[in-house]
């Protein structure tokens, strides 16, 4: 699996519905991984957050802290199409 295969509507419309949110795990409540297909590996979901974030989409961290992310305006821009 790759980032490419991840679709980032989903991700996005996560994010817009629990506001920041972390990339840990689906066993934390506000993980974007829930937003992800199942088995999706860590590396993974931060290399999509990373594109997500390049693309001025999603504003956050991806260093492996908690991640905080958010949409930017562009993001919800984007869910507006």
């Amino acid at each position: 699996m790759q980032a490419k295969d991840i679709p980032e509507r989903p991700v996005l419309e996560f994010i817009k519905a629990n506001g920041p949110c972390n990339w840990f795990g689906n066993e934390f409540e506000l993980s974007v991984t829930r937003a992800m297909p199942d088995g999706t590996p860590p590396k993974v979901a931060l290399a999509k957050m990373r594109a997500l974030i390049r693309r001025d989409l999603v504003d956050g961290c991806c260093c492996g802290c908690r991640g905080d992310f958010v949409l930017t305006v562009k993001g919800h821009q984007a869910l507006n199409r």
